[in-house]
């Protein structure tokens, strides 16, 4: 049996291509006939003209599961409800942070302001006709998609090198609070070859992840990483080659589709470590598919 991973949101597509690039990030996943959207990108309209030209119907959507808070995942949630007009609720399954608003730390604030024009940089502020649409499944442990499919829940133990860099406060009630980022998950898929980690920012550290991975599915081994993994916040070389030699010493170097946040520098470092044939592409409007055990 097959599982796909689309790209739909990212920040490079091809060049004679159609599709709108962004800062933000969206995949759909494909499996058994269902599928699932992993974040929504920074901007609806964006994501639904990716998503039409890849001809998904926001319809047959069954969940929505958030990497995160940051806007540049789920600002497209609103246009994606607009276009649901079969469909009268969105589940929405991620850590129970993810759904709190987020503002920039002062004096960046005023940075935030004149360059973004925004207040809130986490979960969007919705007309109460549209959130009452929303399903909301807040947990901290790993859910289960399929057997084979679950998310990494909370990873607040991070023994190796975190991305945690953020320069913002999250509303906890009525104050705001020290943005920890403990909402940040990634989707792990046992496949018939091993682990595929699937993430979305990977604050968590992409090392961190793995460790996680290996948790849910004991004795496999990673043979994939795709999405972003912050590693735009490692500024130092020694950092960079630390994470480099893990993944080779430890995980024997799997395959690498790095984007999003990772960081041109982060890349650049990883194809001269590892090679081309390692570091590979990913962009929106590819299709990774992988071959898993059908479920009796």
């Amino acid at each position: 049996m097959q599982v796909q991973l689309i790209n739909v949101v990212d920040k490079e597509a091809e060049e004679d291509s159609d599709f709108i690039p962004s800062d933000g990030l969206a995949y759909v996943i494909e499996f058994e006939g269902r599928r699932i959207l992993f974040d929504s990108g920074d901007k609806g309209t964006i994501l639904m003209h990716n998503m039409n030209l890849l001809n998904i119907d926001p319809n047959t959507l069954e969940f929505l599961v958030l990497s995160h808070s940051h806007y540049d995942h789920t600002f497209g949630i609103e246009a994606l409800l607009d276009a649901r007009k079969e469909v009268e609720t969105l589940r929405i399954i991620a850590h129970p942070h993810a759904f709190q608003r987020r503002k920039a730390k002062f004096p960046l604030i005023l940075k935030a302001l004149l360059k973004y024009r925004m207040y809130n940089f986490g979960f969007p502020k919705l007309p109460k006709s549209k959130r009452k649409r929303l399903v909301f499944e807040p947990t901290t442990k790993p859910f289960e998609i399929t057997p084979y499919l679950k998310t990494t829940g909370e990873i607040a133990e991070r023994k190796e090198i975190a991305c945690t860099i953020d320069d913002l406060k999250r509303k906890e009630g009525r104050r705001y609070v020290k943005n920890d980022l403990l909402d940040d998950l990634s989707l792990i898929l046992k496949t018939k070859e091993g682990i595929v980690v699937i993430c979305g920012c990977g604050h968590s550290g992409v090392l961190n992840i793995c460790e996680r991975a290996k948790e849910l599915f004991p004795n496999q081994e990673i043979k994939t990483i795709i999405g972003g993994t912050h590693l735009v916040a490692l500024t130092e070389e020694k950092d960079l080659e630390y994470v480099a030699k893990k993944l080779e010493e430890e995980y024997n170097k799997p395959l690498l589709y790095f984007s999003h946040c990772t960081g041109k520098r982060a890349i650049k470092y990883m194809t001269n470590y590892f090679g081309k044939e390692i570091v590979r592409p990913f962009k929106i409007g590819d299709i990774l598919t992988f071959e898993v055990d059908s479920i009796v």
